[in-house]
């Protein structure tokens, strides 16, 4: 029987990237406020039997994203309401990026890096980190993928039947779409999408058409809540755009720009292949201008998809730097695919015999370091102790003494909506008081008695007798 490698490496590399994202992650999942957020207005919108038609708020200005990250949402609330279930959906959908990126790279570049840098993409401790919780940007490294294989299916495979060119623009306009929907970093993908298909004269009468129809549609909800709200989101993009560009011109300056390289930048490189080194992230950085350097000088000797590599790197930072705002490592993960890949290339090109060594020395460090194994904030169990702890009491309710800024009141009131055995305020027989050890006030109470929780102490619950 013919033994199918390349679908073997595809499996393994899903799995490996699977178990790295999965293990224990209730142990390692953010619960924090955005993630109670869109728990909470996923229930309301199930229980109120509408269509959300605005996504997230973004994390900068007065304005909304489209929508497509609750739809994801909701078809993990459909499974199950608790916060592990988009957590989950979030580790699976980024398990499927090293395997599609091995397919990628041994397409389009070289079959001798395309295994170990797939490999290495499944360690990385960036990767990992933000494949653990659900949040709207999390996703962005799958989507921002899919567009590029789209891209380069449709520029350099030209022996490829007129049909499946459709088929790959197709779906390449909608990973556009949906990068951009997840995350307003997403709009690099979706502007270098479209320009090097106009540059590359890709477009017709027939395709414009269909671009134009997906996109439209794909959009539709947001543009039917500007219509039915003059316009407000709009108002809110221009508003931002318009008074950011102002007001930060001359603090998010080429010194602000130069500074984000050196740190920023640097510390991304670290936490996407170097575990997490900031020391060996500048020599990723240095690395990296030396590459591109290298790679522009050499401009006439690499091939058609080096050169597209190139260009969107470029392009990326360029459009960082006039973004003219504060830029975090989340902001940065639809570089992830394109950057594994740059810095791989680099690598084979400076040696060949030491490729190999080179990344297996990566990916047996990173994996030794795994944020997989690490320690993690034991805030998530501790809650769903309390929640189960307290639920299993019959005719219970609930006060609390909480600062409003740990949003922990948010986060205990959801888990205590989802349980089987919900508060009962009207007909209370068991009391529960819940507070930070610096609120509480047992005075006010004649028999009150601590119920011991060991994963902290700096929130403490009581039974009120």
């Amino acid at each position: 029987m013919k033994i199918n490698k390349k679908l073997i490496s595809f499996l393994f590399l899903f799995l490996i990237s699977f178990f790295l994202r999965v293990y224990r992650i209730d142990h390692y999942i953010s619960f924090h406020q955005d993630q109670v957020r869109d728990l909470f207005f996923i229930k309301n919108h199930f229980q109120e039997k509408t269509i959300p038609l605005l996504g997230p708020k973004a994390s900068v200005g007065d304005f909304f994203l489209p929508p497509f990250w609750y739809y994801l949402m909701s078809l993990s609330y459909l499974i199950s309401p608790s916060p592990l279930s988009p957590a989950l959906l979030v580790a699976t959908i980024n398990s499927f990026v090293p395997p599609i990126f091995f397919l990628f790279l041994g397409r389009f570049f070289s079959k001798r890096i395309s295994f170990l840098s797939g490999l290495l993409l499944a360690v990385s401790p960036l990767a990992i980190d933000y494949s653990r919780f659900a949040w709207n940007p999390n996703p962005i490294p799958l989507f921002s993928l899919l567009t590029f294989y789209c891209l380069y299916e449709i520029l350099f495979c030209q022996s490829s039947p007129k049909k499946k060119e459709i088929i790959f623009f197709i779906f390449g306009t909608i990973s556009a779409n949906l990068t951009f929907q997840l995350h307003y970093q997403g709009t690099i993908i979706f502007l270098f999408f479209f320009l090097i298909l106009l540059i590359k004269k890709k477009f017709d009468l027939i395709k414009i058409f269909v671009y134009l129809t997906i996109n439209f549609l794909l959009i539709l909800p947001l543009i039917i809540y500007e219509i039915t709200n003059q316009f407000s989101n709009i108002k809110g993009v221009i508003s931002f755009f318009s008074a950011s560009q102002r007001t930060n011109f001359e603090f998010f300056g080429l010194p602000f720009y130069l500074r984000f390289l050196l740190n920023d930048f640097s510390k991304f490189i670290s936490e996407l292949i170097f575990f997490k080194n900031h020391s060996l992230g500048y020599l990723g950085l240095v690395f990296f201008t030396a590459g591109l350097v290298s790679f522009c000088f050499r401009w006439l000797s690499l091939t058609p998809q080096e050169r597209l590599l190139v260009v969107f790197l470029i392009f990326s930072l360029f459009f960082l730097f006039i973004y003219k705002n504060s830029l975090i490592n989340f902001y940065l993960l639809f570089l992830i695919p394109s950057m594994v890949a740059f810095l791989s290339l680099y690598f084979l090109k400076i040696s060949k015999k030491l490729f190999p060594l080179l990344m297996l020395v990566l990916i047996i460090i990173n994996l030794f370091h795994s944020p997989a194994f690490g320690p993690y904030d034991n805030t998530y169990l501790w809650l769903v102790n309390v929640a189960k702890t307290i639920s299993s009491t019959q005719d219970y309710c609930l006060e609390y003494d909480l600062f409003e800024e740990t949003f922990l009141e948010d986060k205990l009131r959801y888990l205590f909506l989802i349980q089987k055995n919900e508060e009962s305020p009207s007909r209370c027989r068991n009391k529960f008081y819940i507070c930070h050890r610096e609120k509480c006030q047992l005075k006010k109470y004649s028999q009150i008695k601590k119920i011991p929780f060991s994963q902290t102490d700096y929130v403490q619950v009581f039974k009120v007798n």
